[in-house]
């Protein structure tokens, strides 16, 4: 059952905020992330904030590439750029379900 992580930035920057994201993308998905997409909000009370979706094929991924982001030199620069650019507002998991 795949993993599915949303994490919501608000920034001012957000063709600055894009291309952190871009290098976070290479980071996480060297570690096993399925994938890693940025999307921005056009409508609702998170218009203008910008989404990074992440998913993992289980629970065990997961942990493992969370485990391995903590420890990764590079990826701790890009998160301190991005919070220089946006703030943090939200983060969720969601699982799927099979049908």
């Amino acid at each position: 059952m795949p993993i599915v992580q949303f994490t919501r930035f608000k920034t001012e920057k957000p063709e600055e905020m894009t291309r952190v994201v871009r290098q976070a993308k290479k980071i996480f998905e060297k570690h096993g992330a399925e994938f890693l997409r940025l999307s921005r909000f056009h409508t609702g009370p998170w218009a203008g904030e910008l989404l990074v979706t992440t998913r993992y094929a289980n629970w065990e991924v997961y942990g493992k590439v969370q485990e391995a982001v903590s420890k990764d030199a590079e990826f701790a620069q890009v998160y301190a750029d991005g919070l220089k650019l946006a703030e943090l507002t939200g983060r969720n998991i969601a699982v799927s379900i099979d049908l």
